[in-house]
C-alpha cells in the first residue's frame, strides 16, 4: 500500500525540534570543555575570537556527525515511512504519463560520451513501453565549431540508430547567456509549455529507463511536489582519486541523505541534475535574479540549484530527495586538478548566495540548505584563521590531558560516522555479496580515512583562496569541465599547482620546529598534506593505481561487480561517421568547418538545424559572400574566429559556400581546399570499393 504525505508537516516540526536538540547537546560537549580552559586563562581579543571560530566550526561538524547518526538510526528501523518513494506501490498499474522532457545541456562535451549516454538511456526508455509519453533535448552551448559540427552529426546518427526523430532534439543556441541555467531557461520559453515536467541531466548523467518512469509517476501522483531530486551514484571511475570518491559515495551517502530527509521531508535541496521539475511552477517561480552589478558577487549566480529549490517552496510547491530510488549514476573528475577547477566555480556561486540568505518568503530549511552551501566553502578560511590563531592559545596553556581530550571529541564526531558505515555495508549480506569480503570492507574505509585526512587541509588552502578571490573581485568563468583524463596531468603541471602550498607548509614547520618543537605533533595532520601535495596528487591521478586497487577488491561498489546492462552499455563506443583519416593536423583546427562546408551529407545536416531569419537585410548577404569568397580563395585562416561563427549560423551562406565550393574550378580554390578535395574524394572512393563487393 503506499503511503500518503499528508501529514508531513506537523512530523516535520517536530523532527526538526529533535534534530535540532541532538545538534545543541553535541556541540555543548565540546563547548563546555573550552569555556572551562578559557577561564581559566582569561578573556582577550585573541581568545574571544579563538572561541568563536571553534564554536562555528564545531556546529558544523556537529551537523554532519548528527546527520549520519540519524540515517544510521533510520536506516536500522528499516527506513522512513515518510519518504517520497513510498508513495507509489513499487510496481504500480502502467497509466497514460504526462509529456515529459529530457534535457541535457552540453558545453564543449565528449560527443561520443555524450551520445552513447543518450542512446543506451533512450534505448532503456523504449525498453519500458513507455517512450512516447517522453522527448530528448540536447541543449548545446558548446562554443568550439569542432563540437558544435560533431554534435550534429551525432544527433542525427542517433536519431537513425534508435528510431528518434519526432522524440530527440537538437538545439544549440545562438546567443550564450547566463551559462547553464540561462540554457535551461531558454529551453523553457521556447518548448517549456508543451511538456508537464522536465527532468535534467548534466553530460556526464545516466539514468535507466524505469527510473525515467518512475519519476513522472511520483510526480503525477504528488501534485503538490515541484521537485524531486534522485539519488545519484558516482561510477566508472578509473583512477584512484575516482575510484576513492566513489567508494565514499557508495559507503556513507546513504546515512547522509537519509538523516537529511529525516528533518528536511519536504523541504530537500536540489542539485541541478539528475531530478525532475514541474514546468509550471519552475517558470513562473525559479527565474535566478540579477544581483547588484557591484560588488565581487554581483551580476549572474552561478550556482542556480540551491535558489530554485528555495524558490520552488517559496511558491508552495515541495522538493523532496528520491533517495532509496535506484538508476540514478554520474561520473566524478578523473584527479583532485579537475576537480578543483570545478570547485572554484561553485565556490563563486554559493558564496553568490550571501545576497539570498536572508531573502523574503524564503522558509527555515530552505535558508539552512542556502547556508550550508555557502559554508562548504566558507569554512576553508575559519579553519584556517582558527589553525593560525591556536598556538598562542598552546603557548599560553599548555594541558596536554585537555587538548587529547578535546582533539579526541572531534576526531570521533569525524570518524564514527565512517565505521558505523563500515558495520553498515558488513553486516548486511546484500551489501557484502556485491561489494567485497568484511576485511576489504574495513580496509577500504581505513585507507579512504586516510587519504581524506591528507587531502582535507590541502583543499582548506585551495578553498581558502577561492574564497578570498572571490571576495576582492576575481573573474569565475564557466568553462569546459574535464571529465575525462586517461593520461592525467604532467609532474610539471602538478608541481605548478601545488608548489606554493608545499613551500608554504614546509616554512611554518621550520618555524614550528625553531620556536615550538612540541607544537609539532599537534600540527602535523595539517601540515603532512600540503607538504605531499604534489607526489600525493599524482598518485591520486594515477589510472594503473586505481585498476591495481580494483583487483584487489579495495574501493568496490556493487556497480563494478554486478553492473546494470545500461553502465555496460555505456561503455561501448558511440560511432559516428568521421571526417577521413587522411586529413593531417593542418586540418585539426578547423574540421568542423570542412566538413560543414565540404561534405554534402554534413553541410544538409548542419543548414536543416539552422534557424532561418524571417527577414534578411541586403547588406548581411553582401557580407556573407564576402566571407565564403575569401574563405574559399585565402583559406580558413584567413577569417577569424567570430566571423567563421557568423558564416557557420547563416544558412544561405552555408549553402553557398558548398555550391561555390563543388562548381569552382580547382584554380581558384586555395591549396587548403584542393589538398583537402583530394583527401576527400579518394576517402569517398575507397568507402565505395569496401562497401560494394562487385566492383572490387
Amino acid at each position: 500500500m503506499a503511503a500518503t504525505l499528508d501529514s508531513v508537516g506537523k512530523v516535520a516540526r517536530r523532527r526538526r525540534w529533535k534534530f535540532i536538540g541532538f545538534n545543541l547537546l553535541f556541540v555543548l560537549l565540546g563547548i563546555l570543555p573550552m569555556l572551562s580552559r578559557f577561564a581559566k586563562i582569561g578573556w582577550t581579543f585573541a581568545t574571544v575570537v579563538l572561541f568563536v571560530l571553534f564554536v562555528i566550526l564545531l556546529m558544523q561538524v556537529v551537523y554532519g556527525f548528527t546527520l549520519a547518526m540519524t540515517g544510521w538510526w533510520v536506516l536500522r528501523q528499516k527506513g522512513d515511512p515518510l519518504r517520497i518513494n513510498q508513495t507509489l506501490p513499487p510496481h504500480p498499474n502502467a497509466s497514460e504519463l504526462s509529456p515529459t522532457a529530457i534535457v541535457m545541456p552540453i558545453f564543449n562535451e565528449d560527443v561520443g560520451r555524450v551520445f552513447q549516454g543518450l542512446r543506451v538511456m533512450y534505448e532503456s526508455l523504449q525498453a519500458t513501453g513507455q517512450a512516447g509519453a517522453f522527448d530528448l533535448f540536447i541543449l548545446s552551448d558548446s562554443s568550439d565549431p569542432n563540437h558544435w559540427i560533431a554534435e550534429e552529426k551525432a544527433w542525427f546518427e542517433l536519431c537513425k540508430q534508435v528510431q528518434g526523430f519526432g522524440h530527440i532534439f537538437y538545439r544549440k543556441r545562438h546567443l550564450q547567456q547566463h551559462n547553464k541555467s540561462g540554457n535551461i531557461a531558454d529551453f523553457c520559453r521556447r518548448w517549456g509549455v508543451k511538456y508537464r515536467f522536465m527532468i535534467v541531466l548534466d553530460a556526464d548523467s545516466l539514468m535507466t529507463g524505469p527510473t525515467f518512469v518512475r519519476l513522472a509517476q511520483l510526480m503525477e501522483q504528488n501534485p503538490q511536489v515541484g521537485i524531486i531530486q534522485t539519488n545519484t551514484k558516482l561510477v566508472l571511475g578509473h583512477s584512484l582519486f575516482q575510484r576513492v570518491n566513489q567508494f565514499a559515495c557508495y559507503a556513507y551517502r546513504p546515512m547522509f541523505i537519509t538523516g537529511a530527509n529525516y528533518w528536511q521531508l519536504g523541504n530537500a535541496n536540489y542539485y541541478g541534475h539528475n531530478a525532475i521539475i514541474r514546468i509550471k511552477p519552475f517558470m513562473k517561480h525559479c527565474a535566478m535574479p540579477e544581483l547588484p552589478p557591484t560588488g565581487p558577487l554581483g551580476r549572474r549566480i552561478l550556482s542556480h540549484d540551491t535558489v530554485e529549490a528555495a524558490f520552488m517552496q517559496r511558491a508552495g510547491y515541495e522538493v523532496w530527495s528520491d533517495y532509496d530510488l535506484a538508476g540514478s549514476y554520474e561520473e566524478s573528475p578523473p584527479h583532485l586538478l579537475a576537480s578543483l577547477q570545478r570547485d572554484r566555480r561553485w565556490c563563486h556561486g554559493n558564496l553568490q548566495h550571501l545576497w539570498l540568505l536572508f531573502a523574503r518568503g524564503l522558509n527555515f530549511p530552505s535558508r539552512i540548505n542556502i547556508l550550508i552551501g555557502i559554508m562548504a566553502y566558507a569554512n576553508a578560511p575559519l579553519w584556517f584563521l582558527f589553525l593560525a590563531l591556536s598556538p598562542l592559545f598552546y603557548l599560553v596553556e599548555q594541558s596536554s590531558t585537555a587538548n587529547v581530550v578535546l582533539f579526541a571529541y572531534v576526531m570521533s564526531l569525524l570518524i564514527v560516522p565512517k565505521f558505523l558505515a563500515a558495520w553498515w555495508l558488513a553486516a548486511s549480506g546484500e551489501q557484502l555479496k556485491t561489494s567485497a569480503s568484511r576485511p576489504k570492507i574495513f580496509m577500504s574505509v581505513i585507507a579512504e580515512t586516510i587519504i581524506s585526512t591528507i587531502l582535507a587541509p590541502i583543499l582548506m588552502l585551495f578553498y581558502t583562496q577561492f574564497v578570498w578571490a572571490s571576495l576582492f573581485g576575481a573573474v569565475v568563468r564557466w568553462g569546459h569541465q574535464k571529465r575525462k583524463d586517461d593520461e592525467g596531468p604532467t609532474w610539471q603541471e602538478f608541481a605548478s599547482v601545488h608548489w606554493g602550498h608545499t613551500f608554504f607548509a614546509i616554512t611554518v614547520a621550520a618555524v614550528i620546529v625553531w620556536l615550538a618543537p612540541a607544537m609539532l605533533p599537534c600540527l602535523i595532520l595539517v601540515l603532512i598534506g600540503p607538504i605531499v601535495s604534489i607526489p600525493f596528487s599524482r598518485l591520486l591521478a594515477s589510472n594503473t593505481l586505481g585498476h591495481r586497487f580494483a583487483r584487489r577488491g579495495w574501493f568496490t561498489i556493487p556497480e563494478e561487480t554486478h553492473p546494470p546492462g545500461e553502465l555496460q552499455q555505456l561503455r561501448q563506443p558511440f560511432d559516428v561517421p568521421s571526417y577521413p583519416s587522411g586529413f593531417n593536423q593542418s586540418y585539426a583546427s578547423d574540421h568542423g568547418l570542412l566538413q560543414a562546408v565540404l561534405d554534402p551529407y554534413v553541410n544538409a545536416i548542419h543548414v536543416s538545424l539552422l534557424h532561418e531569419p524571417t527577414q534578411v537585410h541586403i547588406d548581411a548577404h553582401v557580407n556573407m559572400n564576402d566571407l565564403s569568397d575569401r574563405l574559399l580563395i585565402n583559406g580558413p585562416h584567413a577569417l577569424t574566429p567570430a566571423e567563421k561563427r557568423t558564416l557557420l549560423w547563416d544558412a544561405d551562406g552555408m549553402v553557398a559556400a558548398h555550391q561555390k565550393l563543388w562548381c569552382s574550378p580547382a584554380t581558384y580554390l586555395h591549396e587548403w581546399w584542393q589538398s583537402a578535395f583530394r583527401i576527400y574524394n579518394e576517402s569517398s572512393a575507397r568507402e565505395i570499393l569496401q562497401t560494394s563487393p562487385r566492383l572490387q
